[in-house]
């Protein structure tokens, strides 16, 4: 209700109260001399607002407009196939195949069994 009585009457419209400060005899009234400096002085420190933009660099914004289809991804996965191992050896010992320069796994499974059965018989029996 105040808005409309504030609009309805001629004298108190925005207008009327923007040309009584252009008046030159009210301006002096509000000139920095009659201000506080706390309103006159220019603020040291302003709050800013960072746009999305800033928030996040450019490449986390590209994003594709559509998904990738099955055919698409097979063909660029074409050629990272498998490798065949060009570095198999037979082993020495039992004559299973193995990577050049690694155990042989029935081996080391047959060494440590021994191992193990060493290291029990040598131990004492608590019991």
């Amino acid at each position: 209700m105040a808005s409309l009585a504030f609009t309805r009457n001629p004298v108190l419209t925005r207008n009327a109260l923007f040309t009584l400060f252009r008046i030159p005899a009210i301006k002096p009234l509000f000139s920095a001399n009659f201000l506080p400096a706390f309103l006159t002085a220019p603020n040291p420190f302003t709050w800013r607002i960072p746009s999305l933009l800033e928030l996040f660099p450019s490449i986390v914004l590209a994003v594709p407009k559509k998904k990738t289809s099955h055919s698409r991804k097979a063909m660029r996965a074409a050629n990272k196939g498998l490798k065949d191992k060009q570095n198999i050896v037979n082993c020495p010992g039992c004559g299973t195949p193995k990577l050049a320069h690694h155990l042989c796994s029935k081996c080391y499974s047959f060494l440590s069994r021994t191992w193990k059965n060493k290291l029990r018989g040598s131990m004492p029996d608590l019991s």
